[in-house]
Order: structure tokens, then C-alpha cells, then sequence
């Protein structure tokens, strides 16, 4: 008898976590993934720096000779935030490190596409690959939250409740990308939940002198 699973939450299974995804909705995840991907500059750069880092771990290093604007798209630049309120420190440390940034995020979200891509009705996500599942979760949601115009915990309200609409009538564009937003954030804050109860517990100080 098949387990029946709670919806869009992550389970502990053997092996993993483990979460139900039928295929249509597993589809516009995978959609909206690809977005994100793309909007960091797509796939091909990932392929490309994994080959240099093969051949030296020097060639997987770049530095922009000149100073990178911040990203124009809101959501690109939710993705790569300014890291300093100073232009000229933001700029700098942009230029240091925002290829790489790109190439980690845009690395953790082709994890996340794998692991979609290769489910049939369960996504399976294994202790090791979990840190980088989460974070390429969040950075979707992050993206869609900008799409939304989320800035508040009222804005996620609203979002919430456009979502619990979409199943009903016939949803607007807003309805389903509210509706990819709900399930973003249970899945990763489930995901997260786990990660956290696997942590070893930290054993209580022993009170009294020593042995």
C-alpha cells in the first residue's frame, strides 16, 4: 500500500526526503526553474566553469576588469544584492565576486532542476544535496516574491490568499504565480525543518568538577 504523503511538504525517508510531485506540477516548477536560470545567465556558464576548475582550480577564477552595475531586473537584483550601502565598496566587491555568485546560484538551481527532471511521482533529495536544493528553493521564491511586489508580511498575505483562489474559477496569471509561490515556500521551509532535526544535538554542559 502506497504511503500517502502530505502535499508539497518533505518527508524523512529512507535514503532522504522525500516529497510527492505530480507531473504536471513538478512541469511548472521545472518552467519556472529554468527562468531563474536563465535570468542568472543560464546553464551553459555552470557547464563552462566546471571544465576550467577541471583543468586547474586557478582557471575557475574571474575577475571583471572594470565595474559591474547592479542588475536592472528587481528580481536579478534580489538575487545579487549591492553588499555595502557605499556605491564605490558595492561596485568593487560586485566586481570580485558576482561571477562567481552567479555560477554558485545558478550551480544549486541545476541541482534542483535534476532532482525535479528525475522524479516520477517523488522527489528524492539526499542529506548531501540538500543545502544546495534549499538555497536554489529560496532563490525562486525570492524571484517570484519580487514578481508579486511581496515586501511585507501583509503582501504575503495576500499572496497566500490569491493562492487558495487559484483552484477555483478561472485563475488570472497573478492566481497561478501566488499558487508557485505557496508551494516554494512549503516546500522549502519543510526541507529546511529537516536539515535542521538532523543536526547532532548539542549534549547539556555536566555539572560539578571534573572526572
Amino acid at each position: 500500500m502506497t504511503r500517502r504523503r502530505r502535499p508539497w511538504t518533505f518527508e524523512a525517508d529512507e535514503g532522504g526526503w522525500v516529497v510527492a510531485v505530480a507531473p504536471p506540477e513538478r512541469a511548472v516548477l521545472l518552467d519556472v526553474v529554468d527562468e531563474v536560470i536563465e535570468l542568472l545567465g543560464g546553464a551553459e556558464s555552470v557547464e563552462q566553469q566546471g571544465e576550467r576548475a577541471a583543468r586547474h582550480p586557478l582557471d575557475a577564477i574571474e575577475l571583471d576588469p572594470l565595474p559591474i552595475a547592479p542588475p536592472v531586473d528587481p528580481a536579478l537584483r534580489r538575487l545579487l544584492p549591492d553588499a555595502s550601502g557605499d556605491p564605490a565598496v558595492a561596485a568593487e566587491f560586485r566586481r570580485l565576486t558576482e561571477a562567481d555568485l552567479r555560477t554558485a546560484k545558478a550551480t544549486n538551481l541545476t541541482r534542483l532542476r535534476a532532482a525535479l527532471a528525475g522524479a516520477r511521482t517523488e522527489v528524492v533529495v539526499v542529506p548531501s544535496e540538500a543545502p544546495s536544493i534549499a538555497a536554489a528553493l529560496t532563490d525562486v521564491r525570492l524571484v517570484i516574491s519580487e514578481r508579486l511586489g511581496v515586501r511585507t508580511d501583509e503582501d504575503a498575505e495576500d499572496v497566500y490568499r490569491l493562492a487558495s483562489e487559484a483552484t477555483s474559477g478561472e485563475p488570472s496569471p497573478r492566481h497561478l504565480l501566488a499558487a508557485v509561490y505557496a508551494v516554494l515556500t512549503q516546500l522549502q521551509e519543510s526541507l529546511v525543518g529537516l536539515m535542521l532535526g538532523a543536526l547532532p544535538r548539542r549534549s547539556s554542559p555536566r555539572r560539578g568538577g571534573a572526572d
